[in-house]
């Protein structure tokens, strides 16, 4: 049997620069075990006298963290999960969300207080067109700011809600330029204009606002709900939302009637994955 060698490869060990063993080696063991001497003799005094459930939490709160933060090993078991197992949330009907992204006008997410709709910024790459996301403003600064460095990545930008309305004028040159914009849907905050509607069998207020915008701008709307499945998995529902009527009222209220189908049909799959925590209905 033939045996392959350097000079096989037309390549002398003569010739291999230290550029090409460190090129060779990236992606390789490096033949030892993490940590000095004194850790490896202190480990194993540590596992002979204490509780090894004792050493498993002390690995938890120190040595897994540790990692994460000043190591670049995490990123071979990222890949491991992602790639080879494929450990990716489950998206219905991504190619609708592709063909709205490829249209050059632009278009409305809209999303709801139920499972995880955060998971959809680092999921829906906007590599076609910006994604923008209206956010109240009185959401914690660290939160803000953790939220803005992660989506960058992401192409997705972030438009907080205002006291002076400006953010009207943010969300309409998005729409304008032919960009995405994701608008929560559910919820109603202050004076806002709101539509009465049956939701879950008893009447409940929805903001107009989403709704009559897209109905005025004869825009493309998506349902997008973001539900947990098990503790490391999810389910993304994308829906097209029916937008047809002869009048601005009409087609509004199709959207807004076509979007609350969306969320009870969710809903009644996952109904521990509801968020808004206050009395949501009138009665």
């Amino acid at each position: 049997m033939l045996k392959p060698s350097l000079n096989s490869a037309n390549i002398s060990p003569l010739t291999l620069s230290k550029k090409t063993i460190v090129s060779t080696t990236e992606n390789h063991w490096q033949g030892r075990t993490d940590g000095t001497n004194w850790m490896h003799n202190a480990l194993t005094v540590f596992m002979r006298f204490v509780p090894l459930r004792f050493m498993y939490l002390i690995a938890d709160i120190f040595v897994v963290p540790f990692y994460l933060l000043f190591s670049n090993s995490y990123l071979a078991i990222y890949h491991y999960f992602r790639k080879i197992h494929n450990y990716n949330p489950i998206i219905e009907n991504m190619d609708l969300y592709e063909s709205f992204s490829k249209k050059n006008d632009g278009f409305l997410i809209f999303s709801a207080h139920v499972g995880n709709y955060e998971l959809a910024g680092y999921t829906l790459r906007a590599t076609d067109k910006p994604f923008n996301a209206l956010v109240f403003a009185a959401e914690a600064d660290i939160i803000m700011k953790n939220r803005t460095k992660l989506f960058a990545g992401n192409n997705i930008k972030m438009i907080p809600v205002t006291e002076d309305m400006s953010h009207l004028f943010t969300l309409n040159n998005a729409l304008e330029k032919g960009e995405s914009v994701s608008i929560p849907a559910d919820r109603v905050v202050g004076e806002q204009k709101t539509f009465a509607t049956t939701f879950l069998g008893r009447e409940a207020l929805f903001p107009a606002g989403p709704f009559l915008l897209a109905a005025k701008r004869d825009l493309d709307v998506l349902s997008i709900q973001v539900m947990k499945v098990a503790t490391k998995k999810y389910h993304i529902y994308i829906k097209a939302l029916d937008k047809y009527g002869a009048s601005v009222q009409e087609r509004s209220m199709n959207l807004l009637h076509s979007y609350i189908t969306h969320i009870e049909t969710v809903l009644r799959t996952y109904p521990h994955q509801w968020f808004n925590f206050y009395e949501f209905w009138k009665s």
